[in-house]
C-alpha cells in the first residue's frame, strides 16, 4: 500500500486514491482559456502503480472526479497507507507513443506522457517524467520547465539536499546522501501554465517504497514531504 490521497470538494468526498508499491500518485486543478471560447476548470486525480495487488506491471489509472467551477473549495488530504477506491480506468499499454526529437521515446496513458530522459547531473543519470498533458504532446511550458530544471538542477541541488537531509532520520551529510540516493529521480508536470514543479527522490536502504516529495515554485523548494 502506498500514501493515499482523500479528495473533496465542498468539504464532500470526492474519491480517495492509491497505489500498491512503487508508482506515481497525482492530483491538480488545471484552468484553460483559448481565444474564443469559454474558459474550462478541470479537477483530476490519477495514478501510476500497482492496482492489482502484483508488482509484476503497472497500470496508468485515473479516478472519477466531478465538474467543478468558481467558488469551489477543493481540499486534499494526504492520508497513510490504507484501502483506496477502485479507479474507474485503467491501461497497462500506451495509447499512443512518440518519438520526440527533444525528449525521446515517449508513452501516451489516458491524460499524461511519459518519458525516461538522461541526465548528467551527478549523482543523478536520468529522470522518469510524467507530464499531464493531452494526446498532441507536452506543452511549451512543460518543456521549457524541463530544459530549466536540467540547466538549474545544479545551483537548486544545495538546497534540496538540505531539505532531504533534514527530512532524512539518518543521513547527516551531503556527501552521505549523494552516496545512497538512488540514481534515478521523477518529475511531475502538469499542463496549465505553472511555475509549480513536483520532484521524488528515493534514497537506496531506506524502508520499502519510502519517497521523498520535493516542491519547486518559481524555481524555490516550498516544500518536502515524506511517504512514510
Amino acid at each position: 500500500m502506498s500514501t493515499r490521497f482523500e479528495i473533496l470538494r465542498n468539504g464532500e468526498r470526492v474519491c480517495i486514491s492509491g497505489i500498491n508499491g512503487d508508482g506515481v500518485l497525482s492530483f491538480g486543478v488545471t484552468y484553460v482559456k483559448h481565444a474564443n471560447q469559454e474558459p474550462a476548470i478541470d479537477l483530476h486525480t490519477s495514478g501510476l502503480g500497482s492496482f492489482d495487488g502484483s508488482r509484476d506491471g503497472q497500470q496508468h489509472a485515473g479516478w472519477p472526479t466531478p465538474e467543478i467551477g468558481i467558488g469551489d473549495e477543493i481540499t486534499v488530504r494526504i492520508l497513510p497507507a490504507g484501502q483506496f477506491d477502485e479507479p474507474d480506468r485503467m491501461t497497462s499499454s500506451p495509447k499512443k507513443t512518440l518519438n520526440d526529437p527533444e525528449l525521446g521515446d515517449m508513452d501516451y496513458y489516458i491524460d499524461a506522457w511519459v518519458a525516461d530522459i538522461s541526465f548528467s547531473y551527478p549523482p543523478f543519470e536520468n529522470v522518469r517524467v510524467h507530464l499531464r498533458a493531452d494526446d498532441s504532446g507536452p506543452t511549451k511550458n512543460q518543456r521549457h520547465l524541463l530544459r530549466e530544471l536540467s540547466h538549474r538542477h545544479s545551483e537548486l541541488w544545495p538546497e534540496i539536499s538540505s531539505a532531504l537531509i533534514r527530512c532524512h532520520e539518518t543521513i547527516e551529510t551531503i556527501e552521505e546522501l549523494e552516496n545512497r540516493i538512488n540514481s534515478r529521480f521523477g518529475v511531475d508536470l502538469y499542463d496549465n501554465e505553472t511555475d509549480s514543479i513536483a520532484i521524488r527522490y528515493n534514497v537506496d536502504g531506506d524502508p520499502e517504497h519510502r519517497a521523498y516529495f520535493v516542491t519547486l515554485r518559481n524555481w524555490k523548494v516550498t516544500e518536502i514531504v515524506s511517504s512514510q
